[in-house]
């Protein structure tokens, strides 16, 4: 006997409701009661965290595997680059891109990654549910519009020095375009159409500042020089974040260029994740990477390097849509042959370790409360005395 459609919506959002109500509150909890170890154990409380913040993520994560939603993977293999610094960017069509990215990045095939990563993001979703969990990771908001660009590249170019290196981030997560397909194709291709650019189908043509900013400040053609007694985590101790010097094992080492295509280029959204409102389907992630140290810093050198990368998405998405499946990647200098597979690798997540996490967060949970319940009843017996 099957499930209606309404009682299976009702189910869902009252599950997705307490998981939200007994995993973040607890979270943030924690991150709290244990701040003071930042003091002489920073390196400590940034592994705590970073558990804690992956395990929200593969709840996420279960949140589209359960809803019937598939993830799998083509193109590169890129499960070597989990400790190495890497510039994730990748096309921007719907709410469901942030969840599909969670479950690639918590997928048993990337371990301890989910806890590392760095995501800057619009402003927007600081004021979600969520915002707060990111908030405490140290990821970055960008605020969008002309009049703050440039103020919001510095503190893009401080948070990365003060927040991603002193925490030992390692993939930074990046949507280019700014906003999604939807909403920007017709100012994007009017655009392309102004500057003598490819009018592009799928993709909309990326905005480069947060990239740009993101190379000069991790490449170490660009590493400035260093400044004595500076404690990055502290603004108020380093002067002028642009004086801090990159060690070696703290440049940015490659790019990884994702490109995701929902079957038939109907892309899922945040509704139907919640609700489990449309069909059962599987999305596929294509991956590329890069060498960072090849990309140029020059303006026009990295323009025109972006923008080809955004000219092959579009022809890989016609490709996808046409066919149901990504071409075979080309060949990448200095890549090895058996890392590359036009394959698609599908990406199961475990049932087991998703309840794991969750019984970890009731029990967590039930701690809170039971102290809670024992320093209001201590409280309420001593007025009671009085």
């Amino acid at each position: 006997m099957s499930t209606s459609p309404a009682l299976k919506a009702v189910f869902r959002i009252v599950f997705i409701l307490l998981n939200n109500l007994f995993s973040i509150p607890t979270y943030l909890l924690w991150m709290v009661i244990l701040r003071p170890l930042l003091i002489n154990h920073p390196d400590l409380y940034n592994r705590i965290e970073g558990i804690g913040y992956s395990w929200l993520l593969h709840l996420v994560a279960a949140w589209t595997w359960t809803g019937g939603y598939a993830l799998a993977e083509s193109g590169d293999d890129v499960s070597d680059l989990v400790g190495s610094r890497c510039l994730v960017i990748s096309n921007h069509q719907s709410t469901a891109d942030v969840p599909m990215l969670m479950y690639l990045l918590t997928h048993e095939s990337k371990p301890s990654l989910a806890r590392n990563v760095y995501w800057i993001m619009d402003v927007m979703f600081k004021y979600t549910n969520f915002g707060w969990v990111s908030s405490v990771h140290g990821d970055f908001y960008v605020r969008q519009g002309r009049d703050t660009r440039e103020s919001q590249m510095n503190e893009l170019r401080a948070h990365l020095q003060r927040v991603y290196i002193p925490r030992g981030r390692t993939w930074i997560l990046l949507f280019p375009e700014g906003g999604f397909f939807h909403k920007r194709k017709e100012s994007s291709q009017a655009y392309a159409k102004k500057h003598g650019y490819p009018a592009l189908e799928h993709v909309t043509l990326p905005r480069v500042g947060a990239f740009q900013t993101i190379l000069k400040t991790l490449l170490p053609a660009s590493s400035p020089t260093p400044v004595k007694n500076c404690v990055p985590e502290e603004a108020n101790h380093c002067g002028d974040v642009d004086s801090v010097r990159l060690k070696k094992e703290q440049h940015l080492e490659w790019i990884i260029d994702i490109t995701i295509a929902y079957p038939d280029g109907k892309p899922l959204d945040l509704v139907n994740i919640v609700f489990g409102n449309r069909e059962p389907c599987q999305t596929v992630i294509h991956l590329r990477r890069y060498r960072a140290e090849d990309v140029s810093l020059g303006e026009d050198g990295l323009l025109e390097w972006i923008y080809t990368r955004w000219a092959e998405k579009d022809q890989l998405l016609a490709h996808y849509y046409r066919t149901g499946q990504f071409p075979d990647s080309p060949a990448t200098e200095g890549i090895d042959d058996q890392r590359r597979n036009g394959k698609p690798r599908m990406l199961p997540l475990k049932a087991r370790w998703y309840l794991l996490i969750n019984a970890l967060f009731m029990l967590s949970t039930c701690l809170h409360l039971y102290v809670l319940y024992s320093v209001v009843s201590a409280i309420y017996g001593l007025f009671s005395l009085l």
